[in-house]
């Protein structure tokens, strides 16, 4: 394609880059900056302008994930030729990066926290999208941006996107990340495949590796599509299956820090990943949903507690003793615990910088913020749970009885029980 394009009403500054359907633009259109995707003439198919032009139609999936997709917004053609491309909100590069770049240490890891925050982000915003009935069929490392301070996420490439069960185009999917039905050629994507691929993506995410690639991909002489074939779709074998062992990672460094960020996630978590790559592989039906991801990993987040010596570690309600550090073995002095108990049972730790929402109070759709967790202004050893609601809460401890009006704090200590709604949050080791 040729890159001296000339479009009415459009500005061409520089090109982004390209693949295999096209080539991306920096434009400008009435003072405005975009991206432009202009597909190669064997891309420029009609389904391909009828996909692109319902998603402009129907908008990004989900008010609160709108603004996580890097969406199609109106349709371009170029003069002349059978051509034509989309308009989407320009990405500023300088805030974003990708699981390439830390994996090639151009980036330093950014740590649990951030990476499960990702995480998060990304099983909402495709829940969003499947709960608007599409099917995002490539998802892959490849697709998706991250702020490696924040943890907030940009999905690429939504023209892939389609209405679940529309047999249209002619995408699969990237191999690594697609379901085995799909590789052998007995199913087409759909939102059921594509929670297989949300879980490749989350195990990357949080152990840095695939979680096929153990001996059976280190002895692979020449990885070509017959291997694909076998380790993905024919024989796929969960690195850490509990009974089966023909697929451990081997005693090789390029896999030993998968062992290492796998021994220090909680157990929900690592149930969650057995799950989706034992069961999940022969049973489609009964795969890890978005909203389990969504909601686990908000779990995690809130279980975090960093170590004197620096190092990452997680309260874990599965293991009755958590006193060692996993990086040196110093002691973990874990603060105590805000337990959530009504409709829903969650556990925080109690510490200043935990956010209280309306996912621990069993919210599917959002995240509303309920409480925040803040030092004690004159003594820094004590925590505040601060109301961040509109309606006044009940608080007890032995005898006493208060209230807690809104944007009020509360000392957090062990035995004090807080009425929040239909739930009860109490405080013990």
């Amino acid at each position: 394609m040729k890159t001296n394009i000339k479009i009415p009403g459009l500005v061409i500054i520089k090109k982004l880059g390209e693949g295999g359907q096209g080539e991306v633009f920096h434009i400008r259109q009435a003072g405005k900056e975009f991206a432009l995707k202009l597909y190669n003439e064997h891309s420029a198919t009609k389904d391909q302008r009828a996909i692109i032009k319902h998603l402009v139609d129907s908008g990004a999936p989900g008010a609160e994930n709108a603004g996580r997709f890097a969406w199609p917004q109106s349709l371009v053609d170029l003069p002349e030729s059978k051509q034509f491309g989309y308009l989407m909100p320009l990405i500023d590069m300088n805030k974003y990066t990708t699981l390439a770049d830390i994996d090639a240490g151009r980036v330093p890891h950014p740590g649990f926290a951030v990476m499960s925050e990702v995480g998060r982000q990304l099983a909402g915003a495709f829940r969003a999208m499947h709960i608007g009935g599409y099917c995002c069929r490539d998802i892959s490392a490849n697709n998706f941006l991250f702020c490696a301070k924040t943890g907030n996420v940009v999905i690429c490439d939504n023209d892939n996107v389609v209405v679940d069960g529309q047999n249209v185009g002619n995408i699969l999917g990237t191999p690594q990340f697609m379901a085995p039905e799909v590789i052998l050629g007995k199913e087409r994507p759909s939102t059921i495949t594509d929670l297989h691929s949300l879980a490749i993506l989350l195990f990357m995410l949080l152990c840095g590796g695939n979680p096929f690639h153990g001996e059976q991909e280190y002895n692979i002489k020449i990885f070509d599509g017959v291997a694909a074939h076998e380790i993905y779709g024919r024989n796929p074998v969960f690195v850490f299956d509990p009974d089966k062992g023909s697929n451990r990672l081997p005693n090789e460094p390029g896999y030993r820090h998968v062992a290492r960020h796998w021994k220090v996630l909680p157990t929900e978590i690592r149930k969650l990943f057995t799950k989706a790559f034992t069961i999940g592989l022969g049973n489609p039906a009964a795969r890890v949903t978005d909203l389990e991801w969504k909601n686990a990993l908000s779990r995690m987040q809130g279980q975090r507690h960093v170590c004197s010596c620096g190092a990452e570690n997680f309260w874990d309600p599965y293991r009755e003793k958590q006193q060692a550090c996993w990086h040196k073995g110093c002691a973990v002095a874990f603060p105590e615990k805000l337990h959530i108990d009504g409709g829903t049972t969650s556990v925080l730790l109690a510490k200043p910088g935990q956010r209280l929402t309306s996912l621990h109070f069993g919210e599917k759709t959002s995240a509303t913020l309920i409480g925040e967790m803040e030092k004690h202004p004159t003594d820094t050893s004590l925590v505040l749970l601060r109301n961040k609601t509109g309606e006044t809460w009940n608080a007890k401890f032995g005898n006493q009885q208060v209230e807690v009006h809104a944007d009020r704090a509360i000392l957090l200590h062990s035995g004090i029980q807080i009425k929040v709604d239909k739930h009860i949050l109490s405080v013990r080791p």
